[in-house]
């Protein structure tokens, strides 16, 4: 069983996590329990290298598994560390670029001159959840080749340590939550889901860069590798209208969903060809073979 690039993503993090909870040891017991998990967690790729190249069902399951369920539990962990270190100076910061950036804060003036659109855009933003239930349902019952299951999980764990690099480093919390007067202009059908799905799964501190956005752009980058391309228009299509709904609904200001779309096309076009042509090049080093990058060949649903 080889070690895989995002093997590589998930040490970064947790070596980043250390990093992040060090200052907090001293005085917390919170931040040295987090030190010691992850300090355990870095030895987990050696334990399923260690596992040979012919590994039982578990370790098989363990292997796809277990990247999906560090990306939960680094979710739960940024909001424990956000209330432990607060965000105002960053939430003040983001304020104020948002509106010199856009000339104002679109997610308090675009909601409030145009409130007829708030059912259209609160249903775009439960969308994203939509995608996010079909495409871990489509990686757990995949029957496609190894390399597109780990193509799959390579791409979305990026996408979200991606995210989870800046909540860790800079948290803000996102101007509903900054200001509790900017409540949605009206609640309705997907308005009264979107705010019973945040309450029960929101970690605070993850507003900046928008990972609903970042995920979109995933999402859409996926179906076109994999999906026929009336699908794929379609999720692009939803990924295109989350974007917008994501400031209109005041979870996000501009500036997050600006970056999440600028972070989520640069990891997936760039950053994910870059750690497979490191990958392919340091194995052609060590077993002196010509360097060659394995294709993919996208499937049909």
């Amino acid at each position: 069983m080889n070690l895989l690039p995002i093997d590589g993503v998930l040490v970064f993090f947790n070596l980043l996590m250390i990093a992040v909870w060090s200052p907090l040891a001293w005085t917390s017991g919170i931040a040295r329990w987090m030190m010691a998990v992850h300090t355990a967690a870095l030895a987990l790729p050696w334990l399923l290298w260690r596992a040979g190249s012919t590994p039982s069902r578990p370790v098989s399951a363990l292997r796809l598994l277990y990247p999906l369920l560090w990306l939960s539990a680094f979710w739960r962990e940024l909001g424990i560390h956000w209330e432990m270190v607060g965000s105002t100076p960053n939430d003040t910061l983001l304020a104020s670029l948002d509106g010199r950036v856009f000339g104002t804060n679109l997610c308090v003036a675009w909601p409030a001159a145009m409130p007829g659109l708030n059912e259209v855009m609160q249903s775009f933003y439960f969308l994203f959840y939509v995608l996010l239930v079909v495409a871990l349902a489509a990686f757990f019952l995949s029957r496609r080749r190894p390399a597109v299951v780990q193509e799959v999980a390579l791409r979305l764990a990026l996408a979200y340590v991606g995210a989870y690099v800046f909540y860790a480093i800079a948290p803000t919390i996102g101007p509903a939550s900054m200001d509790p007067q900017l409540e949605p202009v009206s609640r309705g059908f997907f308005g009264t889901i979107n705010e019973a799905l945040r309450a029960s799964g929101d970690a605070p501190g993850t507003a900046f860069p928008s990972t609903h956005v970042a995920g979109a752009v995933t999402f859409a980058w996926l179906a076109w590798r994999f999906c026929p391309r009336w699908l794929a228009w379609i999720v692009t299509g939803i990924a295109l209208g989350i974007a917008p709904a994501t400031v209109y609904t005041r979870n996000h200001f501009a500036l997050d969903a600006a970056a999440g779309a600028l972070m989520g096309i640069w990891l997936q076009g760039f950053v994910y060809p870059a750690l497979m042509n490191f990958r392919v090049a340091s194995l052609a080093r060590v077993l002196r073979l010509p360097r060659s990058v394995p294709k993919t060949e996208p499937g049909t649903a």
